[in-house]
């Protein structure tokens, strides 16, 4: 089991994150006995005292040295961190008596482990029952403490840092996690309308792209042509990340939504009229402008958010419109996919441009929130960028961003041929590896709605982009299929919880008037170095084997944790202003 190892990581993050550890002496723990004397079996049991045990009762007393650490977890689960360490115990605890006191392992683990041999050990290669519940993932051997686990282990690890962490940042005015939290914000119409709109707008999004790229390929049959179109896709958010950061502040906000998801509707009009001709430069003109578009919408919904909510429920708000992201490109994907090879391209683009019209109804339905009101929008613009450089803080956390899309774009550009080294695996096995990452940056995004991170947001962020690097590294020395998709998983949920927190400071930390600059701003910025990354990935693939390439993005990436982390450590937190205007 990783308690042991867990426990030393949470003592080590709590302070980082702002904790005080003296907190711990204050927790009334019930059933404390149960712990010592499940600990005292499993030591006796898996070291030389154990040869003085009947072999007959191994099974039986591995067995209740685990209901004793279940009987602990299930006595305190008033406190809510523990809930992971009590379902951990339990999965393993099912593995483990259904295969008559051992745990399946996996040969695969094994080897990537390198561990040729489990003498003294209770688990077992030949046990077959509830085998997705045994030792199926692996610590390259490579690294300190090599060795196999479960997910029971990993959620056993999951809970005990969060109960560390927990009670170390507990401040007594509301618990640390709740599904209230994440709730909350949804109790607003305005809210509820904002994120169905990005719901709706955001599915509308991929269906376009989604669509295009298979229509294209079908009608060239060229990987160059689908290529030409993702690259218009990420080069046209630098021109809409300036263009937003010149309008969104200087227009009313809502009627400004409004106006972009219908423009997006007439762009994919374009493109259905383009698809129909077989014009392929004007798809790809139409494909260029939703992207303009797409990105001002990107930049507007943001610097909404304050004006619609209180500072408290600000990291619940962008939480669940993360999620509402997320489950628009599952939809939006799924949607094209059964559409586009069922009746075709032109009815797909057909229905997505009715989303941008639905999008844009839920849009205007939003209250009006005051605009700067004087000046023009470029004077605005540059007042922004002034008011975004004088803040240290928020500086260097873009920057921490920026070197982190460095090292994030070279992995994703690497990551097709990584998983070709994998076994199990290939080139092809790229949307599986993405359906992982997808799943880690939803779960992510759900876990900030429902924590209460007070004070400790920047710290956090640093800690999780050094949780990403450090996952990057594991990465690289990974063979193992398994483990390989797990760890995916763990670094988009870093990558999700940081995401959402950098949102949360800057709306947090900058005055509302200038958010549409600061993140139009943000988004050209952060696009600009993901293409620099895209560019240099072939450089780097042709020169380095593609897990020394996963290696040094994750050392890199080490860079950016550092500087989230340490960077703002001197610099004074600026007061938020109170929001123009009242909320709604």
């Amino acid at each position: 089991m990783f308690l042991l190892p867990s426990l030393l990581v949470g003592l080590a993050v709590a302070p980082i994150l702002g904790g005080r550890l003296s907190r711990l002496l204050d927790v009334q723990l019930r059933c404390e006995w149960a712990v010592l004397l499940a600990l005292a079996a499993q030591i006796v049991l898996f070291s030389e005292l154990g040869e003085a045990v009947p072999h007959q009762l191994h099974a039986p007393l591995h067995l209740v040295s685990y209901a004793l650490l279940i009987l602990f977890a299930a006595a305190n689960i008033r406190i809510r961190a523990l809930a992971p360490l009590l379902a951990g115990l339990t999965a393993n605890a099912l593995a483990i008596a259904a295969n008559g006191g051992e745990m399946p392992v996996s040969r695969s683990a094994l080897a990537a482990a390198g561990l040729g041999s489990v003498g003294g050990s209770n688990i077992s290669a030949q046990a077959d029952r509830l085998r997705f519940l045994g030792d199926v993932f692996a610590v390259p051997h490579e690294l300190p403490l090599a060795n196999v686990f479960s997910v029971g282990d990993i959620l056993i690890a999951f809970g005990m840092i969060g109960f560390v962490v927990a009670v170390a940042t507990e401040s007594g005015a509301e618990p640390p996690f709740s599904s209230r939290r994440m709730l909350a914000p949804l109790r607003l119409p305005a809210y509820r309308r904002l994120a169905a709109g990005k719901l709706v707008s955001q599915t509308g999004d991929w269906l376009t792209i989604a669509t295009i790229v298979g229509w294209v390929y079908v009608r060239s049959g060229s990987t160059g042509a689908v290529a030409a179109v993702l690259a218009l896709r990420m080069i046209p958010p630098i021109l809409g990340g300036g263009i937003a950061a010149v309008v969104v502040d200087g227009l009313p906000k809502t009627r400004l939504l409004v106006w972009i998801e219908l423009g997006r509707g007439v762009a994919v009009a374009a493109a259905l009229a383009a698809v129909l001709t077989d014009q392929l430069p004007l798809v790809f003109a139409a494909l260029a402008l939703s992207g303009v578009l797409a990105t001002i919408t990107a930049a507007a919904v943001p610097a909404l958010v304050p004006s619609l909510l209180p500072s408290e429920q600000l990291s619940a708000a962008n939480a669940g419109l993360g999620l509402a992201g997320n489950v628009a490109m599952a939809i939006g994907a799924l949607c094209a996919g059964l559409i586009l090879t069922s009746v075709g391209a032109a009815p797909a683009l057909a229905i997505d441009v009715v989303t941008f019209g639905v999008a844009a109804l839920c849009f205007c339905r939003l209250p009006a929130v005051p605009t700067l009101g004087q000046g023009d929008a470029r004077a605005g613009a540059l007042a922004g960028l002034r008011h975004l450089l004088v803040r240290r803080r928020l500086v260097i956390l873009l920057a921490a961003f920026a070197t982190a899309t460095l090292a994030t774009g070279l992995v994703n550009a690497t990551l097709p041929r990584f998983l070709d080294g994998v076994g199990g695996l290939d080139a092809r096995s790229y949307g599986y590896g993405f359906a992982a990452i997808a799943a880690g940056l939803a779960s992510g995004q759900a876990f900030v709605g429902l924590t209460r991170f007070g004070g400790c947001a920047v710290r956090w962020i640093g800690a999780g982009l050094v949780a990403m690097a450090s996952l990057l590294i594991m990465l690289s020395l990974s063979t193992q299929t398994a483990t390989v998709i797990l760890i995916l998983f763990g670094i988009g949920f870093a990558d999700g919880t940081t995401d959402v927190l950098f949102e949360t400071v800057v709306q947090q930390e900058a005055d509302p008037q200038y958010l549409g600059s600061i993140f139009g701003f943000a988004a050209a910025f952060v696009t600009t170095t993901m293409l620099i990354a895209v560019a240099l990935a072939p450089l780097a693939n042709e020169i380095l084997p593609a897990q020394r390439v996963v290696l040094g993005s994750g050392i890199f990436l080490v860079l950016a944790g550092v500087i989230a982390l340490y960077g703002p450590g001197g610099a004074s937190t600026h007061a938020r202003r109170a929001p123009v205007g009242s909320r709604a």
